[in-house]
């Protein structure tokens, strides 16, 4: 257990941060869980958090505290094959995943409301745009991350897994690491508004084809 000091250091950059995967030791368990982008990674870290720094998850930036020099917690590798090893050598291996068509959603508005992409567009932003261009957009790392497919970030073998959650199921972790719960029910999930059309859906089916193949969906 980390001193208060210490969790204040460890946490303070998480979210902007590539960490491909959390990896810890829980009582006798070792435990490792993908991190993977628009599927309720920031709640899953916020138990995490609890788990092993008795931080407070009412604090609005609790996740952010998370520090790259804090060995044994994560690898900072982003793909898949860079961390599988690391994965494949825990005791429990968590996946959350999400819809594709709700996930790259979820990414697009996530990259319309990030000050820092003011400047990304190169037609006029909007969800049939950027499915278009997306090669182009995922040039950009920050796009990358949060518009790829769940095959990118979990693999094609969904066995490898002792525990598959749909991003909904979060909770679930909170149970398992043996935390309380948080209640987001407060929290708006805005990621089909307005559509997708079934225009914009086929395109980006045929984004997140890999996911479709490999069942995550």
């Amino acid at each position: 257990m980390l001193n208060d000091s210490e969790a204040k250091d460890v946490f303070r950059h998480l979210i902007s941060m590539f960490m491909g995967l959390i990896k810890f030791k829980h009582y006798t368990k070792n435990i490792a869980i993908v991190r993977n982008h628009k599927c309720s990674t920031t709640t899953m870290l916020s138990y995490v958090a609890q788990a092993l720094w008795n931080a407070d998850p009412k604090e609005e930036q609790y996740y952010q505290n998370f520090q790259n020099e804090r060995p044994g917690v994560y690898n900072k590798a982003r793909q898949f094959d860079e961390y599988k090893e690391d994965l494949l050598d825990a005791d429990l291996r968590i996946a959350l995943w999400r819809d594709p068509i709700e996930k790259f959603v979820s990414g697009f508005h996530h990259t319309m409301s990030n000050p820092a992409n003011k400047n990304l567009w190169i037609k006029t932003p909007s969800l049939l745009n950027f499915v278009k261009d997306i090669d182009v957009y995922r040039q950009n790392p920050n796009v990358a991350d949060h518009c790829e497919t769940n095959t990118a970030r979990l693999g094609k073998d969904k066995s490898i897994y002792t525990h598959i959650y749909n991003y909904k199921q979060v909770h679930k972790i909170a149970e398992l690491l043996g935390v309380p719960a948080l209640d987001t029910h407060h929290r708006k999930d805005n990621t089909m508004r307005a559509g997708p059309t079934d225009l914009q859906k086929l395109r980006i089916k045929q984004v997140m084809l890999e996911d479709y193949v490999n069942g995550w969906c």
